[in-house]
């Protein structure tokens, strides 16, 4: 009996011992509670304080600026922009507390938490505030405006002035575009020439596949002329020129040189021959993607201080259409692209070709046969496709016209040469044909696109015209021929032409076009 008794009295200080235990660990989880409730509170009552800390700085700030304004008089424009940067930087600032992910501190049910409250309140005050300086900065938005409106419309100025203030936007224009380029094209200045060859593909070995970067089926500019079509009251003929008309396609993204003359060897234009006496471009215009084309022309006048800016202009060529102001004209295929400014209108003559390669004129002399046939000049010139025209007259006979005038690129023009009197090493006076070594014509343009026109699975048609006239010594027609030739994709021919009497020999170096120089 004693022994059961005293195992009860174990049993009972056990038990108590074990709720005793239990009392304290509620009381330590409830200490726990209150705790991390105080803390979560604190950091409440913090971000509240910071809050409210922020936009009393920004309704400070503000009032500050309406003091300034109201008292101050004139309120810089200097003084508005830093008090516009300060006010974007305290945005920013609330922004960043808005991305805070904040947990209400009371249960689901009750009242929102009163930061909620604030930060709308705060709100409605910022947006009171923005409204009002809205209405301050309106003066100045509308006398921006103004001057604005005044520039563009050079109200009181001359039309010398005018045109002066014009041209100076012009080249503003032109020089973001040169900006624009030269940081799209990091590897490439503005300035640089292209160095892809038109002969990039000629020693190849015929037969064999071309690499993958080399283009016979794409689309290639042909460019024809480049003439100032009219001119302001400004000015009056002749203009004496100088500078650069270039292309810029995606091959290499560098300047294709279409005219090239520098202030000491300017072109004099008159009204019977508006014409630039175009040199170029060096290799085929790819216009498989858009091309730029860009004029910066000037006038010269009687000291290099007192030249003229004549125009500064680029127009984005895109499949027969332009991207500018000014458009283009299409007629029987071939676009004219319109350059227009305050001074003058210029016209620029292209064609597109499909399927095309590059020839390149490597020389044409005359090498036998009777007399020298360009005693008083002459003019060579080619055509590709040949433009010919059937044409049926009355008694139904079919007769092939050539209507290549229009199309005819034009490699040498002694009536556009300066130089005379030259003799080859016979004594033979050669007129005003400009000859170099061997008995060679140095032409003007060298490198053309052909268009390749399958005639069977081997051949290819005869694409290429080229045209050969002599001048009698009035100046006329004395002598013409011409030679149709079959384009190749790469390797040099030679053909033959007779011309009054005499035997003219060509030869061409022919060459796939070079898609990239990424090659």
């Amino acid at each position: 009996m004693e022994l059961v008794e005293k195992e009860m009295s174990e049993l009972k200080c056990t038990g108590a011992e074990e709720e005793e235990m239990e009392e304290e660990e509620r009381q330590e989880d409830d200490k726990a509670r209150e705790l991390k409730l105080a803390v979560e509170q604190e950091k409440k009552k913090t971000s509240e304080h910071e809050i409210q800390e922020v936009c009393e700085e920004m309704m400070s700030s503000t009032d500050e600026e309406d003091e300034d304004e109201m008292g101050g008089g004139e309120w810089s424009s200097l003084i508005s922009k830093q008090h516009i940067r300060k006010l974007c930087g305290e945005l920013q600032a609330t922004l960043s507390y808005l991305r805070i992910d904040i947990e209400p501190a009371a249960p689901l049910g009750e009242a929102p938490p009163s930061t909620i409250h604030t930060i709308l309140e705060l709100f409605k005050v910022l947006r009171r505030q923005m409204s009002k300086l809205r209405r301050q900065l309106l003066p100045f938005k509308e006398r921006y405006e103004e001057q604005l409106a005044r520039r563009d419309s050079y109200e009181g100025l001359t039309e010398e002035e005018k045109a002066r203030k014009k041209m100076e936007k012009e080249k503003n224009f032109f020089d973001s575009y040169r900006e624009g380029t030269e940081f799209s094209s990091r590897r490439v200045s503005f300035e640089q020439q292209t160095t892809l060859s038109s002969m990039f593909f000629t020693h190849c070995t015929p037969g064999r596949p071309l690499p993958y970067y080399a283009e016979t089926e794409g689309i290639s500019l042909q460019v024809y002329s480049f003439k100032i079509a009219e001119i302001s009251s400004n000015l009056h003929w002749p203009l004496e020129l100088y500078g650069v008309v270039a292309a810029r396609d995606n091959s290499d993204r560098k300047h294709n040189i279409i005219f090239s003359r520098p202030r000491h060897d300017c072109q004099k234009l008159t009204s019977a021959d508006p014409f630039l006496r175009l040199t170029g471009p060096s290799r085929a215009i790819m216009a498989l993607s858009p091309v730029d084309f860009e004029v910066q022309l000037k006038l010269k006048g009687a000291t290099e201080s007192a030249d003229r800016e004549l125009m500064n202009r680029r127009d984005h060529y895109v499949g027969s259409t332009i991207d500018s102001e000014d458009g283009t004209d299409t007629e029987d295929g071939i676009d004219t692209l319109t350059f227009c400014n305050c001074l003058i209108t210029a016209e620029l003559r292209v064609e597109e070709l499909h399927s095309c390669v590059q020839a390149t004129f490597l020389g044409v002399r005359v090498v036998g046969g009777g007399p020298w046939p360009f005693e008083y000049g002459g003019r060579i010139a080619c055509s590709s496709p040949a433009h010919e025209v059937v044409c049926v007259d009355l008694d139904g006979i079919a007769e092939v016209v050539d209507d290549s005038s229009r199309f005819q690129v034009v490699l040498l023009d002694s009536h556009d040469c300066r130089l005379t009197n030259r003799k080859d090493p016979r004594g033979c006076v050669r007129g005003e044909m400009p000859i170099g070594k061997a008995g060679y014509l140095d032409l003007t343009r060298r490198v053309v696109s052909v268009e390749v026109r399958k005639e069977n699975r081997r051949q290819y048609r005869d694409s290429l015209k080229v045209f050969l006239q002599s001048y009698s010594e009035s100046g006329g027609i004395a002598a013409q021929s011409h030679v149709k030739i079959r384009p190749k994709i790469c390797n040099i021919s030679r053909h033959s032409c007779d011309l009054g009497g005499s035997t003219v020999e060509i030869t061409i170096a022919w060459s796939a076009i070079v898609r990239t120089d990424l090659c």
